[in-house]
């Protein structure tokens, strides 16, 4: 077992419609070695049992608090998982923390969890920290693959100043390629352990179903500023797992088809689309690689 850490831990979970997965994620979270100081779950207009089972664990547990938040219409990936968010980061009012931490709601993991995520926390240079994601098919755990700096948003850790370093959440498709992009323009590194296991029923971004997943995929890497040849890079890579060939192929149509899209509007900040840009060509010359610190200071 591992010992508690001296973090105050916030946690927010944004749910809709996860009545089904909820149950799993709260005993989790409720056996963990190191516990949240306060757990805001926050119902996002669900439609089954969610805000009833999150208002019983409230009931049972002084640090978990349940709040709702009025229904916003189709479920809606990226922006809307961010603005529930922010609507629990709201309610937590002036609460003191250390470290706060954006998790889905249909995740699960052992007991040593957050413990071993905190402990990042030691090296004053970790701004971003998870574990690594796996998904669960047929009775079996199947890794997803990404790069050790990039953390999924399914489960996000922020050193507090960090957070604060790269303004929050921003509710834009792409959100979790920027905050972590910015946080290490800022100097944070960005880490997902891969002794840490967090296990998911879905794929990342599969809520509304694989395909259409990776079409918000694609536009969020639009949004936020991806270099084309990278965009490409990431599709063909995509190929190569569940659901193979068609997911893949879904990236590469719904990025490019966002430059014909007068309705989607890349960020404004072009020094952190600059940044994020050398970023990845230097990735694609230097097998998936993050540059050195210097690399940046000298191309700035």
């Amino acid at each position: 077992m591992l010992a508690a850490t001296k973090y105050r831990l916030l946690v927010i979970t944004p749910c809709r419609d996860e009545a089904k997965f909820l149950p799993d994620l709260i005993q989790a979270v409720c056996q963990q070695t190191q516990r949240p100081h306060t757990w805001i779950l926050v119902d996002d207009g669900s439609q089954d049992q969610t805000f009833a089972i999150m208002t019983q664990a409230a009931a049972q547990y002084p640090w978990i608090r349940a709040v709702r938040r009025e229904n916003r219409g189709p479920r809606q990936l990226g922006p809307g998982v961010v603005q529930a968010f922010l609507y629990g980061l709201e309610a937590a009012g002036k609460m003191d923390y250390d470290v706060i931490a954006k998790l889905d709601g249909d995740v699960t993991f052992g007991p040593d969890c957050f413990a071993a995520i905190l402990r990042h926390f030691d090296d004053p240079q970790v701004g971003i920290a998870s574990g690594t994601h796996w998904l669960r098919i047929n009775g079996r755990l199947v890794s997803e693959r990404y790069a050790p700096f990039h953390v999924p948003g399914l489960a996000k850790f922020y050193r507090r100043q960090c957070f604060a370093d790269i303004g929050g959440l921003k509710p834009i498709y792409g959100w979790d390629i920027l905050d972590e992009t910015d946080a290490r323009r800022h100097g944070w590194l960005t880490r997902s352990d891969p002794n840490i296991v967090l296990i998911t029923p879905r794929q990342q971004g599969a809520t509304l179903g694989v395909v259409r997943g990776r079409l918000i995929w694609a536009r969020g890497a639009y949004v936020v500023g991806s270099h084309p040849l990278f965009a490409l890079a990431r599709g063909i890579f995509r190929m190569f797992e569940r659901p193979w060939l068609i997911g893949g192929l879904a990236f590469l149509y719904g990025f490019f088809a966002c430059y014909f899209d007068p309705r989607l509007q890349q960020i404004a900040d072009q020094d952190l689309i600059h940044y994020l840009r050398r970023e990845q060509l230097y990735r694609l010359r230097h097998g998936n690689r993050l540059p050195p610190p210097r690399f940046h200071h000298a191309q700035g």
